[in-house]
């Protein structure tokens, strides 16, 4: 919104421009001759309204542009040079076009203004971008608010400007004299204070010298060229005799500003040089500053620090020495090879008696003898801490091969600069963390994936049996594990499982077990034999540390019989009526031995399913729960709780048994998997004359109602 009201602004100033133009040329063409004072004097007003728009529609066009002192200084010169080569030869051009052009002056015709206005035009739009230059220079870098004491130049510009229409009464030529001699002072005054000039480098500064000795002599031939005889005065005179003397004024004020810039430059270049040196200082740090948060990578961070470091302090050589597992690596070595920088390094921290550099250290090569076996002649070294929370990391080093050494404001300089090094490296290291961390969390994501795929997508359905499943993992994936094997028709097969330890590598090994589990479920309907063979297959994949606690059991539903063996898990809880029976068949978990004691110490119960019998298989996720005390959920507690509602169905007392454990443990974190598979055999009853497998509590209910 805001650039379209500029653009409006502009196009308006235009308009004015152009409408007021066209007034003044119909005025000068009808009213030539005339030389009452009122028709002066109107068209004194219609030719400064003109040129008041016209210099405030080009002052936005010269004040948006990005601002460059030599680009303006150049651009001052060509238009030096333009008003030169009119000065010149335009009584030359004019005249084989018009003939005498002072009679044309007094009797203009159409063609003759046409031609006028224009060459009017030209010259005013020179003078008045030279001026808008001129004014561009004295704010360019001020800090301090200048603006009434230009105003005020400029006040008295415009007076000693229309003063000029007094300079034919000799009474009252003092007005105009003390009008321009005020303007003259005030253009030294204001001129005297170039302080852009100290924020040039040394290269540019001796441009501008060159240029401005260039400028000034123009200006001086322009002005001295520019008389009462000179046709273009006589022009400009005919024109508005305050144009006229307002184009004087601004000749004045670029003989003046350009001969005091020449002498300001050429006082500034001996110290031009130091200059340079800091403002390289100040950028490297703004420059610094940008990359610590765009250059990510730490090995190129490195390299742009060392680079960087160079230029700040005017070294001939710089490399980074960074900690790691108590040894220092030199690392982006700049200008100087590393056998180099190891032994200087050797030199400055071999002469700490901890082998820690606690401040900026400067060491002088030259008075250490095995300096001399450096391949290049480094006569100076500055070593600067780098830190992250007041814990050292590594140092900044920078090299030096003159007889200058390192002097305080190296010192300064160089810490500064490590400071933000500092800052850098450290954010290099977080986001390196983070790209590991995501680069996991997406590993993760895949291992969750193949883990949800591992686990039954739903449990198997048997008219006279009621099953269900929970699997909560700690972590994003974990090492619990349980499955279904439809054997027959007639035969289920189950098992739960829990790997030692947790997250990726306990889900792995899992993943492993679902395999054999799965492969073995198919030839062999004896837990106890199926188990054996499960852990000699582990004995070629199982790691020494790991092993596999696991309970497999087969149900026959036709002869209501349940088969389980135990490989080192959890007690298989059997609830029926009010008693709960812990299945404890002896065995050691898989991968613990695999010898034929493993064998002879498995045992398989079998036992006949009853009506209303729960068989509950868990990991001691559940057990081992654990409150804000750091007391367990212990097994006489999730007893009690599956006794309460060993009437419910299988999904029911499930959901019941997690709701108690999320309570409890509510104000302390999930530290192990949860696993929890619950079958509950219902009751066979004989309904006209045909068999039919039913639930006896939904039964019950009925026949109460």
């Amino acid at each position: 919104m805001k650039y379209r009201f500029l653009e409006i602004q502009q196009n308006l100033k235009f308009r004015v421009f152009l409408t007021l133009g066209l007034v003044l040329f119909f005025f000068k063409l009808f009213a030539s001759g005339t030389a009452s004072a009122l028709m002066t004097g109107f068209n004194e007003l219609l030719v400064i309204l003109t040129a008041t728009v016209f210099i405030f529609y080009l002052k936005d066009f010269v004040h948006n542009r990005q601002i460059n002192p030599l680009t303006l200084v150049m651009s001052i010169g060509i238009l030096n040079a333009l008003i030169f080569f009119l000065l010149e030869f335009s009584d030359l051009i004019l005249g084989s076009f018009f003939g005498n052009i002072e009679q044309q002056i007094a009797h203009p015709g159409l063609i003759f203004n046409l031609v006028y206005t224009f060459y009017v035009f030209i010259i005013l739009s020179s003078i008045a971008y030279v001026f808008l230059s001129l004014r561009e220079f004295y704010f360019y870098r001020e800090k301090r608010n200048k603006t009434t004491y230009f105003n005020t130049m400029i006040i008295f510009f415009i007076l000693a400007s229309l003063a000029a229409l007094l300079k034919g009464m000799p009474e009252f030529a003092y007005i105009w004299n003390t009008f321009l001699i005020i303007s003259i002072i005030l253009i030294i005054i204001n001129s005297i204070k170039i302080s852009w000039i100290a924020f040039i480098v040394k290269k540019d500064k001796v441009t501008l010298l060159i240029l401005s000795t260039v400028i000034t002599v123009l200006f001086i031939v322009n002005l001295v060229n520019y008389t009462e005889d000179n046709i273009n005065r006589k022009l400009l005179t005919s024109f508005s005799p305050s144009i006229a003397q307002f184009t004087a004024i601004i000749m004045i004020y670029g003989v003046i500003y350009f001969s005091i810039l020449f002498f300001t430059t050429l006082f500034h270049l001996p110290t031009a040089e130091a200059f340079d040196r800091k403002a390289q200082e100040v950028s490297s740090l703004q420059y610094f500053s940008k990359l610590i948060t765009e250059v990510l990578d730490f090995k190129e961070l490195t390299e742009t620090i060392t680079d960087l470091a160079v230029k700040i302090c005017g070294a001939d050589a710089s490399w980074i020495v960074w900690k790691s597992d108590n040894e220092y690596k030199i690392l982006a070595n700049n200008n100087i090879g590393y056998v180099d920088a190891n032994a200087v390094t050797e030199l400055v921290i071999g002469k700490s008696r901890k082998g820690i550099i606690d401040s900026t250290t400067i060491l002088d090569l030259k008075k250490i003898k095995t300096a001399n076996l450096l391949s290049v002649n480094y006569n100076a070294a500055l070593f600067s801490s780098l830190r992250t929370h007041n814990d050292i990391k590594g140092y900044l080093c920078v090299a030096r091969k003159g007889d200058i050494s390192f002097d305080e404001e190296d010192i300064s300089a160089i810490n500064t600069f490590s400071d933000y090094a500092s800052v850098a490296i450290e954010n290099a290291r977080l986001v390196e963390e983070s790209i590991e961390k995501e680069r996991l969390e997406k590993e993760l994501d895949v291992a969750r994936e193949v883990q949800r795929k591992i686990l039954p997508a739903k449990n198997p359905e048997f008219e006279n049996l009621d099953i269900s499943s929970v699997f909560i993992p700690a972590f994003e994936v974990g090492g619990d594990y349980y499955d279904f094997f439809e054997i027959s028709q007639d035969k289920l097969g189950f098992v739960i499982a829990d790997v030692a330890g947790k997250g990726i590598s306990a889900a792995f090994i899992m993943a492993e077990v679902k395999g054999i589990f799965e492969s073995l479920s198919k030839f062999s309907s004896s837990p106890k034999e199926l188990l054996v063979r499960a852990n000699q297959i582990l004995q070629r994949t199982l790691e020494r540390k790991s092993f596999v606690s696991a309970a497999y059991g087969v149900i026959d539903i036709q002869k209501e019989v349940l088969s389980i063996a135990r490989a080192g898990h959890c007690p298989v809880l059997c609830i029926r009526g009010n008693e709960v029976q812990n299945l404890t068949p002896s065995g050691m978990g898989l991968g613990l031995d695999f010898s034929e004691y493993f064998e002879n110490t498995l045992e398989e119960k079998v036992i006949k399913l009853k009506t209303d019998d729960v068989i509950v298989l868990y990991t001691d996720g559940i057990t081992e729960a654990k409150n804000s005390k750091l007391e367990d959920f212990g097994t006489k507690h999730f007893e009690q709780i599956l006794l309460e509602n060993r009437k419910l169905n299988a999904d029911e007392i499930s959901n019941k048994v997690i709701q108690a454990v999320t309570l409890f443990s509510q104000s302390n974190s999930q530290h192990d998997d949860i696993t929890l598979v619950i079958l509950k055999w219902k009751q066979k009853v004989k309904i006209n004359g045909e068999e039919e497998w039913q639930n006896l509590a939904p039964q019950l209910k009925n026949m109460t109602m």
